[in-house]
């Protein structure tokens, strides 16, 4: 019988460290109405595309990708920018209102402030028709 190590099989192969029988948890899928093709780099909502500069695009896709997780302007700045945090948190805040308001009235609530930390990407927040 041979000896098996889910995490280090895991570091070889492309699926995720579950626990034995346990399901992994579902990731919410982006609100409806917004398509953040991060190969195209191609934003879209409710069908409409969004121009986004380089720095923005990467900032939604991260807060996308990774969504009900709480982000630290810190750790926005070390990953998005790839840069350490300089104390200069009017950064982050200047481009998630940037982006709000590209989104439009519908998903810009999607985007949530947590105050005294970052902000996270909550899909249900959003208000779609």
């Amino acid at each position: 019988m041979a000896l098996r190590y889910p995490r280090i099989d895991a570091l070889f192969s492309d699926r995720p460290v579950t626990a034995p029988n346990r399901r992994p948890t579902p990731q919410p899928a982006p609100a409806p109405g917004l398509v953040v093709d991060t190969e195209q780099r191609i934003v879209t909502v409710e069908g409409r595309p969004v121009t986004m500069p380089f720095l923005e695009f990467e900032l939604l896709a991260h807060l996308v990708g990774n969504p009900l997780r709480v982000h630290s302007r810190r750790q926005l700045m070390e990953t998005v920018w790839g840069r350490l945090d300089t104390g200069d948190s009017r950064t982050v805040a200047t481009h998630i209102a940037r982006i709000r308001r590209k989104l439009g009235p519908g998903h810009r609530e999607a985007i949530a402030t947590v105050r005294q930390i970052g902000y996270k990407y909550d899909p249900k927040l959003a208000r779609t028709a």
